[in-house]
């Protein structure tokens, strides 16, 4: 699907070792989850994703491998940054489309509706123009943006393609169940929303793929699609979710 990159794989690692230290990571990153809830913190998700990064960040050094390595730096040149704006916005452009063509007729089909719960923990900013300007910036684009898109697609989605392999097949099954572990973990948002960011990460993965696995561009999106939502959801005192 895409040969952009240096393979992060060591040579004679076996597939024990990689789905070894991938499982470390993430059951670490669910025992941060789990410490951050416990104390009731305001982004205990991104709390969480940045103490498995931290660990992924240490796992990847004793194999020799670098965060550039999966795509993680700044444009250089005139061509790159316009390529990085171009899938930018195609990513921006796609997910908005398919929130209307796709997840909203497919859940509706399915009788699932979100949670009632799901927009609970943002409750606490609305009304409070500060906090939530310190919440779009700490949370959204430190934790949900940077955070997602370096473990989800950054670190997961590699991991996986190094297991199934870096070929066609093996990068489509890596795209497939990235998403479902990314999906998974939106369960607070009901059957519905999980199904909905399922399909949202296959997207952002997919062009995180083809597009040379470049994460700049899906960080900036996924931070502007984010931020447009809870602005919405903000400005309208919570009716828009």
């Amino acid at each position: 699907m895409t040969s952009t990159g240096a393979s992060a794989i060591r040579s004679g690692e076996t597939r024990t070792a990689i789905i070894v230290e991938t499982l470390v990571v993430f059951l670490a990153m669910l025992g941060f989850t789990w410490a951050a809830k416990s104390a009731d913190l305001i982004g205990a998700g991104s709390i969480a994703l940045w103490g498995g990064i931290i660990l992924a960040t240490l796992l990847m050094k004793r194999r020799g491998a670098k965060w550039s390595d999966y795509g993680f730096s700044l444009p250089k040149g005139a061509k790159q940054w316009s390529i990085s704006i171009a899938l930018t916005a195609a990513v921006i452009v796609t997910v908005f489309a398919s929130m209307f063509l796709v997840i909203e007729p497919l859940t509706s089909f399915l009788g699932l509706e979100e949670a009632p719960t799901a927009s609970d923990p943002f409750k606490f900013f609305l009304g409070k123009p500060l906090v939530f300007l310190g919440f779009i910036v700490v949370v959204v684009w430190g934790g949900a943006a940077l955070g997602e898109e370096l473990f989800l697609r950054g670190y997961l989605l590699n991991r996986l393609g190094d297991f199934f392999g870096h070929n066609p097949l093996g990068w489509t099954m890596a795209l497939i169940i990235h998403a479902i572990i990314f999906g998974s973990m939106h369960v607070y948002q009901g059957f519905a929303g999980m199904i909905g960011t399922g399909i949202i990460g296959f997207i952002i993965g997919l062009y995180y793929l083809v597009g040379g696995r470049r994460l700049f561009p899906v960080i900036i999106a996924h931070g502007v699609i984010n931020t447009v939502g809870l602005t919405a959801y903000y400005f309208s005192d919570g009716a828009i979710t």
